[in-house]
């Protein structure tokens, strides 16, 4: 499954997660990337919520199965990637010296 639109910037930055574990990195690029993935979460969390607003509304949505069941699906899709920024973020966080996971708790809410 690809990224979509919403989660290109981390995209980039997930690319090079591999190789940059690996590493000893700088303060600022980790802190840089942990920018990246909040910004997405809040990206995604928007997007979840508006997908999962216009499937409850089902006079402005889709009128037929497939329509609804392919809204549904693109919500989860959302929320399964926002799972995994939130690893992310908790994995950059601890990278940055075992900050507390409640550092970016309030960024995406």
């Amino acid at each position: 499954m690809g990224w979509p639109v919403q989660a290109h910037g981390h995209a980039a930055a997930q690319e090079g997660h591999q190789s940059a574990m690996n590493s000893a990195r700088p303060k600022t690029s980790i802190t840089e990337e942990l920018k990246l993935v909040e910004e997405d979460l809040a990206q995604l969390r928007e997007t979840a919520s508006s997908l999962r607003e216009q499937i409850g509304e089902r006079a402005d949505g889709p009128t037929d199965p497939e329509e609804h069941a392919a809204m549904i699906e693109s919500a989860e899709e959302q929320e399964f990637l926002i799972e995994q920024l939130e690893a992310r973020r908790e994995e950059l966080l601890a990278e940055l010296g075992g900050r507390s996971s409640g550092a970016g708790e309030n960024a995406g809410t």
